[in-house]
């Protein structure tokens, strides 16, 4: 079975859905830190030629604690207004823009406060939207153990879930041995994103940028072709001379 961690992201880039579709299960990293100036809360969208960050408010946002310590500032009917008419004036010409806007008003009619929930229930739609039928869950609902840190901890994880393989994102080459995953039973894989352009509306193509500009441009069929434009490292490569 193969297990993908992650904390979660605020309508994040293509990578993060290709990791997600290319596993079984999916754990959101509810119980790790916060961090500031990172995906959690804010993205990337296109505004013609122009990037520019869309975000969600976070009540007294701390890196000292957890992301299921965190709550958002209430999504009231006008803030929701705003934020939507800002997509639809930016994807104004996008073809798939009513399906993106629509998707969008469920995702911020979100009623409670806590950020992690409201995360994994954007997760959540996002997948059902794109058909990534992945089980998502939360490391939160595992047994805990504090002493265990960084790759530890996902040898835990991947043992509590039953995991014989974990694929983690590219930038994750740094952090992670295949072979001590090997010690520890499991099979190590890092998924690559291979940039795939489609129409925006900049003059060359922006990559890395929200799922949502790829909604409001293409179709659900279309982006999951986009979702399989990736390569899987799976043993040590050797450093270009």
């Amino acid at each position: 079975m193969i297990a993908a961690i992650n904390q979660p992201y605020f309508i994040p880039y293509i990578g993060y859905w290709q990791l997600i579709a290319s596993a079984d299960l999916f754990a959101i990293a509810d119980n790790y830190n916060y961090i500031n100036k990172g995906w959690i809360n804010r993205n990337r969208i296109l505004n013609g030629n122009k990037i520019q960050y869309y975000n969600i408010q976070i009540n007294h946002a701390s890196q000292n604690r957890y992301i299921c310590d965190h709550n958002i500032k209430p999504i009231d009917s006008l803030e929701k207004s705003k934020k939507l008419k800002q997509l639809e004036s930016f994807y104004h010409r996008a073809p798939y823009r009513d399906s993106g806007l629509e998707l969008m008003d469920r995702m911020l009619s979100f009623e409670g406060e806590n950020l992690a929930d409201f995360l994994y229930e954007s997760i959540q739609l996002v997948c059902n939207y794109l058909q990534i039928g992945t089980k998502i869950v939360r490391t939160s609902d595992y047994e805990q153990d504090p002493s265990l840190k960084f790759a530890d901890r996902v040898y835990d994880y991947c043992h509590q879930m039953g995991a014989d393989t974990y694929h983690n994102l590219i930038g994750g080459l740094k952090l992670y041995s295949f072979e001590e995953f090997a010690e520890h039973g499991i099979k190590l894989a890092f998924l690559e994103s291979i940039p795939k352009p489609y129409p925006q509306s900049s003059k060359s193509f922006e990559f890395g940028l929200s799922i949502i500009d790829a909604i409001m441009n293409n179709s659900v069929e279309e982006i999951q072709e986009l979702l399989k434009s990736y390569r899987l490292i799976t043993e040590p490569e050797e450093p270009e001379a």
